[in-house]
């Protein structure tokens, strides 16, 4: 088969791929990191040269359909934002999950679903309140103390989606206690996810996803805040104090970075030039692959 006929077949059914996931939420993404992906198309020009005549040339043919199928259609979608995402929607299901505060000094909060939209901003007086709503929103709702400890757990209970099932609706929202100090642990595939964690006291997060655009802000109520994120193709924004010193390591592969006030210490480390001296630190460990990252300071 002729190298032009793979690459046209393969951007074809990767644009078609792309656009049918889209359309069911089973990638969810923010794709402002198509912009940042223009170098890539030098370097599969000078493959397609380089290879020529060689049996490697094909799978260098079939991998430059792809990503130029990536480019156009994220360069569409940023453009004209055809892919509907609804809050508002008449949701089939709606849940409310609430479990008393009873002074507990710790809490672990861990979220297990696939894709959707999922909120953390406001406080509770109880130890947690959710509301979920979507015909793929309804979840195991576990809790339980040890240890001055408490734990609760979002468990999506129906996590194989079909695109027979017609657009995919999950959407979480948690609202959390202030007086405990928070572990959270996010495993939420592929998302648009709003984090807005300043009024916590949040010393771990451990968040795993997929193709996804993420918001974090973190607030200054707790000394030592460790970062952890394992993520696709997803757009990753981060809101901190200034007075926090921040330290951002990972392999950070083909990621575009925009670090507000970072200096570039190593190829993988980079650091706020309070970090140091400030009283109060956030660690973040990033292992990801085509992405963008932003950290912003407030």
């Amino acid at each position: 088969m002729k190298t032009g006929q793979l690459f046209w077949g393969m951007f074809f059914l990767a644009l078609g791929a792309l656009i049918l996931f889209t359309k069911y939420d089973i990638i969810i993404s923010n794709w402002d990191f198509v912009w940042d992906l223009w170098p890539l198309l030098l370097v599969f020009i000078g493959l397609m040269v380089v290879t020529k005549n060689t049996i490697v040339k094909p799978i260098i043919s079939l991998l430059f359909g792809i990503f130029i199928a990536v480019v156009i259609f994220g360069t569409f979608y940023n453009l004209f934002g055809f892919i509907e995402c609804n809050e508002d929607y008449d949701y089939s299901i709606s849940k409310v999950y609430e479990e008393n505060y009873n002074g507990s000094e710790f809490a672990n909060l861990e979220v297990k679903s696939g894709a959707g939209t999922f909120y953390i901003q406001r406080p509770t007086d109880l130890l947690v309140h959710g509301t979920g709503k979507g015909n793929f929103a309804d979840y195991n709702f576990y809790t339980y103390n040890r240890d001055n400890t408490a734990w609760v757990e979002f468990n999506l209970r129906n996590k194989h989606f079909s695109i027979f099932d017609g657009k995919i609706r999950n959407f979480l929202e948690i609202e959390l206690n202030e007086k405990p100090v928070w572990d959270l642990k996010l495993d939420i595939g592929a998302a648009r996810a709003k984090f807005d964690l300043s009024p916590f006291k949040i010393r771990d997060i451990d968040l795993n996803t997929g193709a996804t655009s993420v918001y974090i802000k973190l607030g200054n109520l707790y000394d030592d805040v460790n970062v952890s994120v394992e993520m696709g193709a997803a757009s990753l924004i981060f809101d901190i104090p200034k007075e926090s010193g921040c330290k951002l390591t990972g392999k950070m592969f083909l990621m575009s970075k925009d670090l507000d006030g970072f200096i570039k210490r190593d190829k993988r480390y980079y650091e706020t030039p309070n970090y140091e001296d400030a009283e109060n630190k956030i660690d973040i460990d990033i292992q990801g692959g085509v992405s963008s990252v932003e950290i912003n300071r407030y």
